[in-house]
């Protein structure tokens, strides 16, 4: 790794912080159910073939390289809720420790160790790291790309630039929104060396298996690209408040940085001339602007067009983290302990929020609860619904795989009917329809705070229309999991 002796230090804290960080993943939410999107990763990657697993995928508007791992995991280790986000975690733990590990010209070791320190204990990676769904993953390949896009700018060559064609590629499949990170970054190349670029180019092969793919999904993204189909608000002012925090965990993380931009304004304009700011690599510098730009640009789309969302910007978060260090490296000719200061406050900032909320977290998106006590009455057919704007493109074979995914992994046999409620359509009339059967059981899933959700305009009457039916609502506030079946109904009578 490279580590010299007066680096020791740097090291210490960064092992210190990782172990804790470990500990942190492990235990930040024990025994929590699986939520409505990990129900979707156990859907699609769940499939008993490849076949079904790809068509799945391409019926989903998400990137395919996450499920298709998932399809290969879970055919050796299972679908259990430990299994399905065991990767989530094993790739959190791994981003940190590839930064660290990374020697890269143009950025010190310690200044390395303090982003892997940022990394390691960042809340939305600790966050993440429960969840079984793709953004570790996609944190991992883009702090890759990141140090990659460093090396192209130091030292342009035909191998580096194959190598962060790679990774920009592998980040690309793994969320569509992120390829706007080497987008920037290849305008970026382009802009800095013209002839480099050209001498390099054949390295832009690599992105065929990408543009394949973009072009195998890209009539499917279109459905989802519709405007009455896009479930986003648009991005707003506090929009960008919660991105900030999203990225910086807290605003005492942003601190130093600060006083280090201020140093290097202050310095321009010669009011402090005396104090001459350490000098950071223009790669260094142009790695994280490339970050900031990708994420302004998503966020001036998602205000003209609503498309996106908060966790979008997780692949932006090591090279916007690594402006945070090199912020932290100006400052450090005024406060020589800045970079460990750094440190140390992201470290605690993170401990306090992890004490505070471990145990306590819970998504009330989840139906397992609701899907175990319906199974437990032996149902013979599930008739399910997903209230989403997204049904109008949606195919009935995606809401089959989500509403009877937990019921299949539980050995049953229930039978899913899924209904589609189409614009207008009053949802407690289908679900009535389909649950004729003696032994059918409901399941309505839907989020009042989503436009177009019909649970709006149709507020749930499953009982009243049809007294037979008892019903209990398994979620809470705005977000319902409505769990109807008629022996409970039976039961509340006796």
């Amino acid at each position: 790794m490279g580590i010299r002796r007066r680096d020791g230090l740097f090291l210490s804290l960064f092992a210190i912080a990782f172990v804790a960080s470990a500990l942190a993943r492990i235990n930040l939410m024990p025994g929590a159910p699986l939520w409505l999107d990990e129900c979707w990763t156990g859907a699609i990657a769940g499939q008993p073939t490849w076949r079904k697993t790809i068509d799945q995928i391409w019926l989903d508007a998400n990137a395919p390289l996450y499920p298709l791992f998932m399809h290969a995991w879970i055919g050796l280790f299972g679908e259990s809720n430990a299994s399905l986000r065991l990767p989530s975690l094993l790739f959190g733990l791994a981003a940190p420790v590839l930064v660290a590990g990374w020697r890269i010209p143009g950025l010190l070791t310690r200044d390395r160790l303090a982003l892997a320190t940022l990394i390691a204990v960042g809340q939305q990676s600790l966050l993440q790291s429960n969840e079984a769904r793709g953004y570790t993953l996609l944190a991992f390949l883009a702090a890759g790309q990141t140090f990659a896009f460093i090396g192209l700018l130091r030292r342009p060559n035909m191998s580096r630039a194959v190598h962060w064609a790679l990774w920009t590629s592998l980040v690309g499949l793994t969320h569509y929104q992120a390829l706007m990170l080497g987008a920037v970054q290849g305008m970026i190349y382009l802009a800095r060396g013209r002839e480099a670029a050209l001498r390099t180019w054949p390295a832009a092969l690599v992105f065929l298996p990408l543009g394949l793919e973009l072009l195998w999904h890209a009539p499917r993204l279109a459905q989802f690209a519709r405007p009455d189909v896009a479930w986003y608000g648009p991005v707003r002012l506090e929009t960008g408040l919660d991105v900030v925090q999203f990225v910086a965990g807290h605003w005492l993380n942003l601190a130093i940085p600060a006083c280090g931009l201020m140093l290097v304004i202050a310095t321009k304009v010669g009011f402090s001339k005396r104090l001459a700011a350490p000098r950071v690599s223009e790669a260094v510098l142009w790695a994280g602007c490339s970050a900031l730009i990708a994420t302004v640009i998503l966020m001036v789309i998602g205000a003209v067009r609503p498309s996106f969302a908060v966790r979008y910007v997780t692949p932006f978060i090591p090279g916007i983290s690594l402006l945070l260090v090199a912020g932290a490296r100006t400052f450090s000719s005024v406060v020589s302990g800045a970079v460990v200061a750094l440190m140390l406050i992201a470290a605690a900032v993170s401990g306090f929020w992890t004490v505070m909320v471990t145990g306590h977290l819970r998504h009330p998106f989840t139906f397992e609860a609701a899907s175990g006590d319906l199974m437990a009455l032996h149902p013979s057919r599930l008739v399910f619904i997903w209230d989403h704007p997204a049904q109008k493109v949606e195919a009935v074979r995606q809401y089959d795989a989500l509403g009877g995914f937990l019921f299949r992994r539980a050995g049953s046999t229930v039978a899913v009917t899924s209904v589609m409620a189409r614009s207008g359509e009053d949802p407690n009339l289908l679900l009535l329809a389909a649950a004729r059967e003696p032994q059918a059981v409901i399941l309505w899933l839907y989020d009042r705070g989503v436009h177009d959700t019909a649970a709006i305009r149709h507020p749930p009457r499953l009982e009243t229309l049809d007294p037979s039916f008892g019903c209990r609502n398994y979620g809470r506030g705005g977000i319902g999991v409505l769990a109807c079946a008629r022996a409970w109904r039976l039961a509340s009578d006796k």
